[in-house]
């Protein structure tokens, strides 16, 4: 009698931060702002048009953590945060700011970049 081999599935590695969600925004002449959620650990990273100088007072956005309670305005030209599982980086964009939002996280997460209006 002849065996048959025997099939061993390899479950493809996941990575850390090898799952990428990309969003962009320009609200215009109204605020608006992106939730960036996961059920793992994960990064948000926030890149704007912001050129250094000459632009009104109040100009740029605001980065939010929610488990941490951290929040802090910014004009500066780009922004990194991370969040921990099931955590929410809220960034709330001025009018006049534009931005290119990167969620990653690992690939098997449920992640989410979703847009408001406030």
């Amino acid at each position: 009698m002849v065996k048959k081999p025997i099939r061993r599935h390899i479950r493809p590695t996941c990575e850390p931060f090898s799952k990428i969600l990309v969003s962009g925004l320009a609200p215009g002449t109204t605020s608006a702002g992106v939730k960036c959620t996961s059920n793992t650990p994960f990064l948000v990273y926030c890149s704007t048009n912001f050129s250094g100088g000459g632009n009104p007072p109040g100009w740029g956005y605001s980065v939010n953590v929610k488990s941490t309670g951290f929040g802090m305005g910014s004009g500066a030209p780009s922004f990194t945060v991370g969040g921990v599982a099931n955590d929410e980086v809220t960034i709330t964009f001025t009018p006049g700011t534009t931005g290119f939002i990167t969620l990653q996280t690992e690939c098997n997460a449920k992640a989410s970049i979703s847009v408001f209006y406030p």
